[in-house]
């Protein structure tokens, strides 16, 4: 598993961030949509934990039976605030989740898993690399109006991570740490727009 450049990273995050989230709309919508649709359920959500570290993220979440739902998340930072201050990122998240009560109300546990690659600098100390993981996750989602819900949810696992060490300013080394660590995959306060 190489590593994304630098240069890759800046190009993906430019003009490919919308087509990024508008084509995971649009698979997501060809592979779980069944033909008929009437009980099928779908909510659009924006995570406001994400916000608060400038991160413009999207979910979509779709209903594959009477309990089960698929959320697919989105989220990326583009932005460089200085020379030596920046946290730039995409991480791509899947979850499914088992709804206790009824699809999108109350409780639910889920697996989910998460891609992610990074650029993170600060004064004299910069942090490039990317990570996965795969963990288990646990919400409450309380309904607002027909169709707006709030979503709390919060996951622990397992995340694989390689590392480069550098400083801001120079090139890129090519990532010389790697492990494992367990600690939250999936922190989310969100609001949600159920569709239909």
């Amino acid at each position: 598993m190489d590593i994304l450049t630098k240069r890759h990273v800046s190009c993906f995050l430019g003009n490919h961030l919308v087509h990024l989230f508008s084509g995971m709309l649009l698979l997501s919508l060809l592979l779980f949509f069944p033909d008929n649709t009437q009980a099928q359920r779908v909510a659009l959500k924006t995570n406001l934990t994400d916000w608060m570290t400038a991160s413009p993220n999207l979910s979509v979440e779709f209903a594959v039976s009477n309990r089960l739902t698929l959320d697919l998340s989105g989220t990326a930072t583009p932005f460089k605030y200085k020379p030596d201050f920046y946290f730039r990122h995409i991480r791509l998240q899947p979850e499914l989740r088992y709804w206790l009560v009824s699809l999108l109300t109350k409780h639910y546990v889920g697996i989910t898993a998460f891609y992610s690659t990074y650029d993170v600098g600060y004064k004299e100390r910069g942090y490039f690399g990317d990570s996965y993981a795969a963990g288990l996750t646990y919400g409450y989602n309380w309904i607002l109006s027909r169709r707006w819900n709030f979503e709390l949810n919060a996951g622990v696992g397992a995340i694989r991570y390689r590392l480069a060490r550098y400083r801001p300013g120079t090139a890129h080394p090519a990532p010389d740490e790697s492990g494992w660590i367990v600690a939250p995959v999936k922190l989310g306060i969100s609001f949600v727009y159920v569709l239909k």
